[in-house]
């Protein structure tokens, strides 16, 4: 099974491939071809795709990311096959370490790749409404000042240098200033599921705050408890798990630290 780059004309057979629950999956392939970080892929069959995958890079680590094959082609091998096509795309001198989120269906695939689970996100989501509420005095928007201190703050929480992606929705974010000004925490509305990192508890649920009045749903870390029991307390219920894989060597993280992930895609 021989793979190849995925084109802009492949989009439009996207729909009959989306797994249930996912939605429109044509947004992130456009995205997908549209960044210099990304790497589409495809396999096909009588001319249009049966299955897809991308890789998405950072400074030194690697996110499989929709990995999806065609319902009507399953049971074909097509999954390892993309995932493997994937894998030896990458270069492991640069890229030493590969991530990804694991959906069920995934995830024997995965350990047959090599790939470790290192960890657990919840994804959860509430049915009321919440009423509106002050924010913190602390949350101020996103001055380009802080730039490379919110870098920082996410490569302590995440072990990775995102800064690749993630400098394309700086400019929409919001921040936690601490009492002695220092950067406590940044939100990122417009990345994705809207990712959360912060370095302290306090900033973390202050902007979780700002963060549920506009999503219903909430993915972190198992790991993060303390977030967790906050989501529980704003009405907030768990329905799924998915599993964080790593191939490669470990890197040193903070899921505690992790208030809301950005998507499976990134971590």
């Amino acid at each position: 099974m021989i793979s190849q780059e995925f084109t802009e004309e492949d989009i439009a057979y996207l729909p009959a491939l989306e797994p249930e629950g996912w939605g429109d999956i044509r947004p992130r392939f456009a995205y997908f071809l549209k960044s210099d970080c990304c790497k589409p892929i495809k396999i096909e069959e009588d001319g249009r795709p049966v299955a897809v995958g991308a890789a998405i890079f950072h400074g030194d680590t690697a996110w499989l990311a929709c990995i999806i094959t065609h319902g009507e082609h399953r049971n074909k091998g097509l999954g390892s096959a993309i995932t493997r096509s994937l894998i030896e795309r990458i270069d492991r001198t640069r890229y030493t370490t590969i991530y990804l989120d694991a959906t069920e269906f995934g995830y024997p695939v995965y350990l047959k790749q090599g790939f470790e689970v290192e960890g657990q996100y919840a994804h959860l989501k509430r049915e009321r409404e919440i009423p509106p509420f002050p924010h913190s005095t602390h949350i101020q928007p996103f001055n380009e000042h802080l730039r490379e201190t919110a870098y920082a703050l996410d490569r302590m929480v995440s072990g990775e240098d995102r800064r690749s992606v993630m400098g394309e929705f700086l400019a929409d974010a919001f921040v936690f200033i601490g009492s002695n000004g220092d950067l406590q925490g940044v939100y990122l509305p417009t990345w994705s599921d809207g990712p959360i990192i912060a370095s302290t508890d306090v900033a973390g649920f202050a902007l979780m705050q700002v963060r549920t009045l506009a999503r219903p749903a909430a993915i972190l870390p198992l790991a993060n408890t303390e977030g967790l029991n906050y989501l529980h307390e704003h009405g907030y219920s768990m329905y799924k798990t998915s599993r964080r894989m790593i191939l490669g060597p470990r890197r040193i993280w903070h899921p505690e630290r992790l208030y809301n992930r950005i998507s499976g895609a990134l971590g």
